[in-house]
């Protein structure tokens, strides 16, 4: 679970006395206590229909009022949800557990650039960013939420056939069940899983398919 709308992508800062010696560029990192505590709301509400286990990253270590607000507030979140555990780790060392040991993660709430590399690195683990979906949530409904693949547009492979659509298929099985379509997102779900299963797949996973033999692989499965 990524925060995605503040943190450390804040458009706060700017540069002063470009060009000269004593140039400068400051970088502001916001962190709200209603930011940080919608995204671990939505994470540990998550993990009491999971595993019962919540990581959250951090680097109070370093990074010495932002962070440990952060801290602060998930550790408040927490307390509100009795039944799961939570675990805070320093993200150099979250990044090692991924590789390491991936099985000993299920629900992580991060903030926006902590979330926004460990996406690309849980996804590479898993076997490509190719595969990887992400939607962008309003917890509360009242605007509409977006699905996409996290690995973006790819321009550099566009038109060539070697994109993975299962990070694209996988969003549309997230926005499926986001909308209530949990029969639709159950087969699409199935239909891609099926695909795999019988050794079509990407090159990015050792396959030879193309991006639409792959599709049409997934629209053959579908019941």
């Amino acid at each position: 679970m990524r925060e995605n709308v503040e943190g450390e992508y804040s458009e706060i800062g700017g540069r002063a006395y470009v060009g000269r010696p004593e140039e400068i560029a400051t970088q502001v990192a916001f962190f709200t206590r209603s930011g940080v505590e919608r995204v671990a709301e939505y994470a540990f509400s998550l993990a009491e229909q999971r595993s019962g286990r919540v990581v959250s990253a951090t680097k109070s270590n370093g990074i010495i009022h932002s962070m440990p607000f952060w801290d602060e507030v998930v550790r408040e979140v927490a307390e509100r949800h009795a039944s799961v555990q939570l675990e805070s780790v320093h993200i150099d060392a979250l990044a090692a557990r991924v590789v390491l040991r991936p099985g000993s993660l299920d629900v992580v709430v991060a903030s926006n650039l902590f979330g926004d590399i460990l996406s690309d690195l849980v996804a590479g683990v898993a076997g490509s960013i190719g595969i990887a979906p992400s939607g962008n949530l309003n917890p509360t409904r009242e605007f509409p939420s977006m699905f996409e693949p996290v690995h973006g547009s790819a321009p550099d492979i566009a038109g060539s056939g070697l994109a993975n659509p299962v990070g694209q298929i996988w969003a549309g099985v997230m926005m499926l069940d986001h909308l209530g379509e949990t029969a639709g997102a159950a087969s699409l779900f199935a239909a891609m899983e099926g695909t795999l299963g019988s050794g079509v797949a990407t090159p990015d996973l050792g396959g030879r398919a193309s991006t639409s033999d792959f599709t049409a692989a997934v629209l053959d499965h579908l019941v």
